[in-house]
């Protein structure tokens, strides 16, 4: 008998002491920081209360994707998409998840891309809208243009979602204006989000910037006209770096002696100062004749992918990245990150068509042809070797995105230095 309540008096202790093991704050922070983020919304915020309490802290959220994004420099398997689809010609979209990660490769040519419902976001659209336009992801939030002049910001994770009001704009010709490009953008300084539009005067040589600030404006703003400029033929989508949205773009300036001057340039908008440069491309970045290139993002960084054929139906495949604290119209600010030669890939791209980079890593390279059917292809980067290609049976495309637990009303500590982000 004295035996058995000395085990029971161990037990007690040994509970007790248990029980009095803290570890301290910061380790349990840092513990999270290393955890897949599904994990963390799904399960670990109902562990207790101070799990769920750091989990859903402004400074958490943006540290935890912060450190996601670098991670992408090197692992597809840090990227997570979605798409996005009219629901029947109603008001509302239907969220989507490309089951990519979990399919094995390489995989047969041309096979479709499995989809996995999500969630429904009901009453954000027009009735009769013909199709949708993705633009980008920050932050783990995905953003998408429809039709009736209204952008949606999206966290698929999390499901919080935004809708602008459509923009309107001052039509000075008798040719209404259109738009050429459109960005989605972050800024630092305020831990707010926004939109801009790029849309030209039909007739002039006039770009006309408009902005929207996610959750603070209620109607578009309009900046300063970027003169004399013209965009080519194909839209474009805006790559965010590091508090700046860039566009690639083939420009004509104004015509002077009765014929047009093409550029390769850069258009760089500050998202906190809402400051417009233009900036040429150094023509040794094989832009030249016989070459294609658009930009992406690549851990962070800006980068250039320029494709162009080489021997036997290969194609070249080249990626540069970008020093955005420099002179990005020196060919010295950017570095040759690597060059992939796949074979047989002629056949696949045809690279003076309408084709972008959707992602670009250090194992991995997927680009999206679009053509009468979208198709992705999966590049193997240290091989070169076309792992798989992909049709993608949708009105609105799809949006790579690293998840995040952010939401738009996160702000940064008061105690924190605004400009560096938390």
């Amino acid at each position: 008998m004295i035996r058995i309540e000395e085990m029971q008096v161990a037990k007690t202790r040994k509970k007790q002491y248990v029980n009095n093991i803290s570890i301290p704050k910061e380790v349990v922070v840092e513990i999270l920081r290393r955890v897949p983020c599904e994990e963390l919304f799904e399960t670990l915020k109902k562990v207790c209360m101070q799990w769920c309490s750091i989990i859903y802290s402004g400074s958490f959220a943006y540290s935890h994707v912060e450190c996601g994004i670098l991670k992408s420099s090197s692992f597809f398997s840090q990227y997570e998409a979605v798409v996005f689809d009219q629901i029947d010609n109603t008001r509302s979209i239907s969220v989507s998840a490309l089951e990519w990660q979990s399919r094995p490769f390489p995989n047969y040519p041309d096979e479709d891309l499995e989809t996995k419902y999500m969630y429904t976001i009901d009453d954000v659209l027009e009735f009769q809208v013909p199709r949708m336009i993705t633009v980008n992801s920050v932050n783990g939030f995905v953003c998408f243009w429809s039709r009736n002049a209204r952008v949606h910001v999206l966290n698929p994770l999390t499901e919080e979602h935004f809708t602008t009001p459509p923009y309107t704009y001052e039509i000075r010709s008798v040719t209404p204006p259109c738009l050429a490009a459109i960005g989605f953008g972050f800024c630092q300084l305020s831990y707010e989000y926004k939109v801009v539009v790029l849309q030209e005067d039909g007739e002039g040589f006039e770009i006309k910037p408009l902005v929207f600030t996610v959750g603070t404006d209620r109607s578009w703003r309009s900046l300063k006209a970027i003169p004399d400029i013209k965009f080519g033929t194909r839209f474009e989508k805006g790559v965010y770096v590091n508090g700046v949205l860039y566009w690639y773009m083939d420009s004509c300036t104004r015509p002077r002696c009765g014929s047009n001057e093409i550029i390769t340039s850069l258009i760089c908008f500050n998202v906190s100062k809402e400051e417009v440069v233009t900036t040429m491309v150094p023509a040794e970045l094989d832009i030249r004749e016989g070459y294609e290139s658009r930009i992406a993002q690549k851990g962070g960084n800006l980068c250039l992918v320029s494709l162009s054929y080489g021997p036997i139906c290969s194609l070249l495949i080249k990626v540069y990245i970008a020093d955005t604290s420099t002179d990005l119209s020196s060919f010295s600010s950017w570095k040759n990150e690597f060059n992939v030669t796949a074979p047989n890939m002629a056949y696949n791209i045809s690279i003076k068509n309408a084709w972008s980079v959707s992602i670009v890593t250090d194992d991995m390279l997927v680009i999206r042809r679009m053509f009468t059917m979208d198709h992705l292809i999966f590049i193997d980067v240290p091989t070169g070797m076309m792992l798989s290609s992909y049709c993608l049976y949708t009105s609105a495309g799809f949006i790579p995105y690293v998840p995040s637990l952010v939401s738009l009303s996160h702000r940064p500590p008061p105690l924190l230095n605004p400009s560096v982000t938390s």
